[in-house]
């Protein structure tokens, strides 16, 4: 699988509805630089990018990606709990 599949099928599931490419370049699935906009998928799409192993097989780097993206669910989480703490 190449990243800009990976990526795809992240940014599918991804609820916001924006362009894809607004976020990662659809030929090499590189994230864009960061713009103003969805600065959560941007993340997203980083976080997916900085683990991609290219000589993985598929299912190990959709692995990868569930991992980080869970990683990432995890601190927002922790965030969240925090600011309810001082609500």
């Amino acid at each position: 699988m190449k990243l800009a599949e990976l990526q795809k099928i992240a940014a599918d599931g991804y609820a916001s509805g924006e362009s894809l490419s607004e976020y990662f370049n659809p030929e090499t699935g590189e994230a864009t630089e960061l713009t103003p906009g969805d600065s959560l998928q941007w993340f997203m799409h980083v976080e997916i990018a900085e683990t991609f192993d290219a000589d993985a097989a598929d299912d190990v780097q959709i692995a990868e990606a569930i991992r980080v993206m869970e990683s990432a669910v995890n601190d927002l989480q922790g965030a969240i709990n925090a600011l309810y703490k001082h609500k």
